[in-house]
């Protein structure tokens, strides 16, 4: 072979191997990438039924992409978008729900030169932006939003790697949402919509101090209401009880417990609410407006009252058990006493 011949030759064996160690290359990373899909996949399905699961998936979005900050959005049934989930307390929240709109709720990779954001702190200045919609079944169902402080930080690498992701995130967010609303379903009483009693204890048998804590313990039974039922019908019975459950609900706090005890008993926690001034207001507020509600359905239109037993534990080392008792006791002397009354 001449020397020209061998030249080529070697031209063309040299590119030959740049191009299959290229294609090589290339299998590597789609290789990793579907190992990488696989694991992700693994750990969250592992908290799919984790109430925290979009913090979870927020951490780790951060950790595998190397990213700054990541924020979740969620699709609600009036297609707007609501932050889930997010690891850094954005002033402009609205702004980048402009950004998911503006680009038509699709994949959209930002690299600025200036601040994306306009922010008063340099370190929370953000250059570069990655958005890639969270998709199942051609519907979407959310997005997440990876932001980095460094210029021209994320790639169409990344925005594929997040894409492949979305769609494992997308089946785990609707596992989780139809989890969460079974679980919720099966803690609510199916009447009145508040909680039922398997659901109040077992959330406060979780409690290990519950006994040194501060709080108190409301029962409230509906008076005369056997009477309303034989007076009106159980339909009737059943619109009273949901209106007066409703009055209670709205007259508590989120953290406090209201959960229906049995037939036309309700039991009240309020936790670290142990003032017996201020205790005696709210609950005496809950039996004025229970008496004072019109409650109409189906042409009837009548009034019905409540009484009340409140038990405060302030300094006392007692069992939850006790407590009930203790309140049911004081309910006991206000129907004892001419009902419609708060006993403490």
């Amino acid at each position: 072979m001449d020397a020209v011949n061998f030249e080529k030759y070697q031209n063309f064996t040299e590119k030959t191997i740049y191009d299959l160690s290229q294609k090589v290359t290339i299998l590597e990373k789609k290789l990793n990438i579907f190992t990488n899909l696989l694991e992700i996949s693994k750990y969250i399905n592992q908290y799919i039924k984790n109430p925290n699961l979009f913090p979870i998936i927020n951490d780790m979005l951060i950790g595998v992409l190397g990213a700054k900050y990541s924020t979740i959005y969620i699709k609600g049934n009036g297609e707007h978008f609501e932050a889930a989930s997010q690891n850094f307390s954005y002033t402009n929240i609205e702004e980048e729900k402009k950004l998911i709109i503006a680009n038509k709720e699709d994949e959209f990779i930002i690299n600025s030169d200036l601040p994306i954001y306009e922010t008063t702190k340099e370190e929370d200045q953000i250059y570069s932006c990655l958005g890639v919609p969270i998709k199942l079944d051609k519907r979407v169902l959310g997005f997440i939003l990876i932001q980095h402080r460094e210029k021209d930080y994320f790639t169409k690498d990344h925005a594929l790697f997040l894409t492949s992701l979305g769609n494992h995130i997308g089946v785990a967010i609707e596992n989780n949402i139809l989890y969460n609303q079974t679980k919720e379903s099966a803690n609510r009483d199916g009447l009145t919509g508040i909680y039922n009693k398997r659901y109040f204890f077992e959330t406060l048998s979780y409690i290990k101090n519950l006994a040194d804590m501060k709080y108190s313990i409301v029962m409230v039974d509906l008076d005369n209401f056997k009477a309303i039922n034989d007076a009106y019908g159980h339909p009737y019975g059943d619109e009273v009880l949901k209106r007066v459950a409703t009055i209670i609900k709205n007259a508590t706090r989120t953290n406090d417990i209201v959960a229906r005890y049995g037939g036309e008993e309700i039991i009240i926690f309020f936790h670290n609410f142990v003032e017996k001034e201020k205790v005696s207001q709210r609950v005496e507020k809950i039996r004025k407006d229970i008496e004072e509600e019109v409650i109409q359905s189906d042409g009837i239109s009548a009034s019905v009252t409540a009484s009340f037993g409140v038990y405060i534990n302030n300094e006392e080392h007692v069992s939850l058990e006790d407590g009930i008792r203790k309140a049911d006791y004081n309910l006991y002397l206000s129907k004892r006493s001419g009902k419609n009354k708060v006993t403490l």
